[in-house]
């Protein structure tokens, strides 16, 4: 054990030293904080939201406009789809068209002239061969 002015004192005080001047290192840096909280509690923060208020504003505008010509461009697609499918169901009906008159004008003469002509008898239509021989009139 150590003396102080012929007394015996105990360790501990010099463990208490330590201790208080921890303490007033803890006090300093909570002075510290503090005050650093008090200077960012006093900035104006008007001119920064200000700010970030006029860039949602045009952030608000921009998707505003962009929403305007999406609804333009849904117009114009929705017309030219319209378009097309009539197009499409026209030249369908074109084709058709097409198919059935050239179909009935070149069907070939001797089909148009068997639907036409009547058999009489078998002796009108094979008069010239008789036994298979071919005889010229």
């Amino acid at each position: 054990m150590g003396t102080l002015n012929g007394k015996l004192i105990n360790q501990e005080l010099s463990n208490f030293d330590e201790l208080t001047q921890k303490t007033e290192r803890i006090n300093q840096r909570f002075e510290h904080l503090e005050s650093q909280v008090t200077a960012i509690s006093k900035q104006d923060y008007t001119q920064y939201f200000q700010k970030v208020s006029e860039e949602v504003n045009s952030n608000k505008s921009y998707l505003q406009k962009m929403e305007q010509k999406i609804g333009f461009l849904e117009d114009v697609t929705s017309r030219q789809a319209k378009q097309l499918f009539l197009l499409k169901i026209s030249t369908v009906i074109g084709l058709i068209g097409l198919w059935f008159i050239f179909g009935m004008n070149n069907q070939p003469e001797h089909h148009k002239i068997q639907h036409q002509k009547k058999v009489k008898s078998l002796e009108f239509i094979q008069p010239e061969s008789r036994n298979g021989l071919f005889i010229d009139i």
